[in-house]
């Protein structure tokens, strides 16, 4: 396949085009000063104080809804504790049941013999 004149001109032209377009962006680039030392161990400074605040904050919030929680189970065992107890008599006999009957619990413990 020859290409024509005409395509010849168009390529030139559309070559032409992408290098200017790419002058430009390089144009754009090259005014973006690079962070300094200094400028770097600041941002880095402060984003471990940052994520260490929201650490703090995250176990405050944990151990007020535990709180929260264990207050809530508390105060229901006080109030009403046949109601607890029977919850409780409840799971445990619930868990075994399950263990019993659920043979991949059962061989979960035997993968590496044969």
């Amino acid at each position: 396949m020859v290409k024509r004149p005409e395509h010849e001109h168009e390529d030139e032209q559309w070559i032409e085009g992408l290098t200017q377009e790419m002058k430009r962006v390089d144009q754009l680039f090259d005014d973006v000063p690079s962070p300094t030392l200094e400028g770097l161990h600041t941002l880095a400074v402060h984003t471990l104080e940052r994520k260490r605040r929201r650490m703090k904050f995250e176990l405050v919030l944990f151990l007020l809804i535990a709180l929260f929680i264990v207050g809530g189970a508390m105060l229901a065992a006080l109030s009403a504790p046949i109601i607890l107890l029977f919850i409780h008599v409840f799971g445990m006999v619930a868990g075994g049941t399950i263990l019993i009957f659920s043979k991949s619990l059962r061989s979960a413990g035997k993968k590496g013999i044969r």
